[in-house]
Order: C-alpha cells, then structure tokens, then sequence
C-alpha cells in the first residue's frame, strides 16, 4: 500500500501534463526561435516520453541558443545521441555544448566526427575544433580581474546588455528587453528592447531608469556612445526597405541638460539598404567607425571606417580589412585614448563564439596591429559581445551570463586588478566649531572597514595641516586633539578622488561633548 499512493499521484501529474502537452506548440516555438517557451514545451514532453529523441535534441539547443542554463545542453543532446535516431548536425551541437562547458577534450572528439562527414556547419566546426585547442592554452595564462554584478536596481531577469560608459564614469547606458512599460512579447520570447541609464557618483549605483524621448514601443539598442557623453548611437531594426525588406540603420541621439533628445538618422554616408548594427565615434568627432553586412565585406558583419569631410558630411566608406574574418565582426568601440580600438569576433581564432579583442592603430603607419584576445575569464566560449572602458583602465564595462546572476544577461563592472590607480591625497585641516581657528597639533587615526589600521597621521608643524593618502573605500576616523575629546567621523572615499591632485577637506571639532 505505501507504493500505490506515490504512483497514483504520479499517474495524474502524467494525466494533466498529457491533457495539456500538444507537439505542435513546440515545434512551432521552436520554429520561430522562441527558445524561452520551446524550452518549457519540451520539458513537458520529456516528462511523458523521457527517450524521445527529438525532444531531448531540441531542448539541448534551445538551450544553446538562449542565455538562460547553457550549460544545460550537454546533458540532453547526449542523451539524443546516445539514443538509437539520430540527427546529420548532433555530433557539431553536442561539441558547442561540451565547448560551453569548458570540456575542450569532449568538445574536440565530437568535432572530429563531425568533419568526417559531410555536413552544413563544417567551416564553423573545424574553427570551434581549433578553438579549442586555442581556448587551453588561453585559460593557462587568466588575467587576473574581477566581477562584480551590479545588482538588481540595474539588472533584471530579463536581457541586461551593451553596457556604454563616458569616459569620467559617472553615467553608462544599456539596454534591456525587461517588461517594464513594453508592450506585448515578440516572436522570439522577449520584451521589446529599451534604453536605460544609470549613474555612478564614485561609490554608489543608482537605480536604472528609462531614458524617455528616444525609446518607443518598438526595439531600440544603445550601440556606441561619445566619451563626454554628450551623443549616443542608437540601433533600429524595424524599418523596411525599398523593396520591402527588413534592415537595420543606425541613429544619434543627443544631450541636453540632462534628457535625451529623440532620435536622428546619422549623416548621410553610413546606413544603407542592409545592416549596420554598431558605432563608435572618435573623440575629435573626424571617425567613425562601424559594423554592417552590406555587400563586398569579407564575411557576415565587417569592420568600416569613415572620415568626416571638410563640408561635414561623412567621406566614402573604407573596409578595414586587415580585422575582418571570414566570421563577424561586431562592436567597434574606439578608447579613450583614440589608438585603441575593442570589437567582438567571432572569426579570430580565440576561446568560441564572439570574443572580444582590441587592436592598436599605428597613426605614422595609417595601419592597425595584430588583434590581441582580451583573454580568459573575460572571455569564454559563449558570446562576449561589448566592452567599455573610462578614462582610467582600471575598469569596464561588459554584459554577461554567469553563475548567481538574475537569469539572463546581467551588467558587470570589471576591475583588472594589476591596474593600479594613486591614492587620494587630501590636505586636511581640524578647526575649532566656534573660532575657525586651526588646530596645531594632534592626532588621527583611520582604520579600513575590516577594523583594521591603516595610519596614525599628524600634521605639518607650520601649518597644522594632515597629510594623507587613502583608496576608494569608506573608514573609521578618530580625531584626537588636545584640549578636545576625541571624535570620531566616517570618511567615505570616491574612486573619483584619485582624479584630484589634492583635495582640500575641513572637520570641525568642539570642546563640548
């Protein structure tokens, strides 16, 4: 008896699933590339026939195709493969889903079967099979930064990407595909896409907030923005062309006080009929730099590059063909320093799927270098798309899908911690609350906020005042001077203070408790 009631109430679970199960939503989901709710279809499908094939097939790469649990697709493409059907492209998937996993030695033996038979995905297989080999070597030598997600004010369980930063990194702007204030999900699963702003005051965060005029009910993308932060480049992709057929164009906002104002097709000279997807503009505003599939690239999306005229409009375009592949290139972002530009590929030989790389641009020569692979754990085999990065390199900014995010894309704050940065100096004055006089001679004593010391200081004999040096951080301060009962203050510290050359500070201190 105590066997009968679990296996009733498993048989009405089967009972309502199969009253509720029909294949044909799947397969249409699926058809439409709607991963997100193939993916819940197929589930219920394994639940009534666990070794059906084409169940566990095509769940394996709706989970390859979406950013929620990728590495859940090695599991169910090899249960498909180790079933009796089979599928002409199984082995190539099975090795993308080992590739993800960081299980290079599976990854290559699935690869190698592949290319031993004719097949759809044989350029892209032998470049995933050698990338694997290029991914071990990567992964020997990481680069040593950290990760920090910046939390749910700013992400959501919904796509979270193209992270742009102005150069002082006070604000940065992405875009997000979450449900507030949209309309009716698209085909593929999602929210339709919009811009956001965030801004950062040196230690805190603020809440992410809709930036107004340029978003509609359709998609709109942040995909480039000037260093001042005075312009962005804004992607559409809902327009039709003149012989009905869907493009992408690239458009500019600009900034006024502090509201974005509506949109504005870039200068004539850059979009076309086909896709343009991604800008960036020098800081003298003379380049511009671009991504697009129009015809006579070298692969999908190529790299191009123009330069404004003496009239003011935008000089013929030129491919820079000594980045472009065979793949794509994506999401030129020119730095900082105006020699170094960042772009995604996935055509370069690196860990999988799109990488980013930057390479150095030679004014003397008018040529660019050699694309140098950002490395591992910046980049992985799943697609790494954007990176930018302030005026200080200690930083950037990227969006990705890691463990112990919120459930799709997040936004990440890299710190490259071999970059390091002066400390704060500040030049600090104790006064006395009633006659603002300075006070001579004394004590003060900082501590982190771990409790732990960091100096005891004391001041300049001819002129009382403290010298001293701190890191981004907030501290524990006692004041210590004679006559006066010791205070205690908290010194928070921005990591914009080390911009300074000196700050001035004043504390106040009373006799009176």
């Amino acid at each position: 008896m105590k066997y009968f009631i679990p296996i009733f109430i498993f048989t009405i679970l089967v009972d309502s699933i199969s009253a509720q199960w029909d294949e044909r939503n799947a397969k249409e989901f699926f058809k439409r590339t709607n991963y997100l709710m193939a993916i819940d279809e197929y589930k219920n499908g394994l639940k009534l026939e666990p070794n059906n094939f084409d169940y566990n097939y095509k769940l394996g790469i709706c989970f390859l195709r979406t950013n929620i649990n990728k590495s859940e697709a090695a599991k169910y493409i090899q249960k498909a493969y180790d079933l009796p059907k089979s599928h002409s492209e199984i082995s190539f998937y099975l090795g993308k889903a080992y590739q993800i996993n960081l299980e290079f030695d599976k990854a290559k033996k699935y690869f190698d079967e592949y290319l031993l038979k004719p097949g759809k995905n044989l350029v892209n297989a032998a470049l995933s099979r050698a990338n694997c080999d290029h991914a071990i070597k990567i992964m020997k030598k990481p680069i040593n930064i950290s990760f920090k997600n910046l939390g749910k004010k700013i992400n959501s369980e919904f796509p979270d990407y193209n992270p742009f930063v102005t150069k002082n990194e006070k604000i940065f702007l992405f875009t997000s595909r979450r449900e507030t204030g949209k309309g009716n999900i698209e085909y593929d699963g999602y929210y339709p896409s919009d811009i956001y702003e965030v801004r950062f005051n040196g230690r805190n965060f603020s809440g992410a907030k809709n930036i107004g005029a340029v978003n509609t009910s359709l998609d709109e993308e942040i995909v480039g923005i000037l260093d001042d932060g005075s312009k962005m480049f804004v992607y559409l992709d809902h327009n039709l062309g003149r012989k009905g057929d869907v493009y992408g164009d690239i458009y500019m906002s600009l900034k006024k006080g502090s509201s974005w104002q509506k949109r504005l097709l870039i200068e004539e000279g850059v979009n076309t009929t086909h896709m343009e997807i991604s800008c960036s503009q020098s800081t003298d505003g003379n380049t511009l730099i671009f991504s697009s599939n129009r015809p006579g690239g070298t692969g999908g999306y190529d790299i191009y590059m123009t330069r404004k005229l003496p009239t003011g409009k935008w000089g013929n375009t030129q491919n820079v063909e000594s980045l472009n592949t065979t793949g794509n290139e994506e999401y030129p972002s020119l730095a900082p320093d105006g020699q170094t530009l960042y772009f995604s590929s996935n055509g370069h030989y690196g860990m999988g799927g799109m990488d980013l790389y930057k390479v150095l641009w030679d004014p003397e020569e008018n040529t660019w270098g050699e694309p140098e692979n950002l490395g591992y754990p910046l980049n992985t085999p799943q697609d790494e798309n954007t990176i930018c990065f302030p005026s200080d390199y200690k930083h950037a900014y990227i969006s990705s899908s890691r463990k112990g995010g919120f459930g799709d894309l997040d936004i990440y704050r890299i710190t490259f911690n071999d970059v390091l940065l002066n400390p704060a100096v500040y030049k600090t004055a104790i006064i006395d609350d009633v006659s603002a006089e300075a006070i001579m001679d004394g004590e003060i004593t900082i501590y982190n906020d771990q409790s732990d010391l960091i100096g005891d200081f004391r001041p300049n004999k001819n002129n009382g005042v403290f010298t001293i040096t701190l890191d981004p951080g907030i501290y524990s301060v006692d004041i210590a001077m004679p006559g006066y009962p010791v205070k205690n203050i908290s010194w928070e510290v921005s990591e914009f203070d080390y911009k300074e050359d000196e700050i001035a500070k004043t504390i106040k201190i009373s006799k009176l408790q």
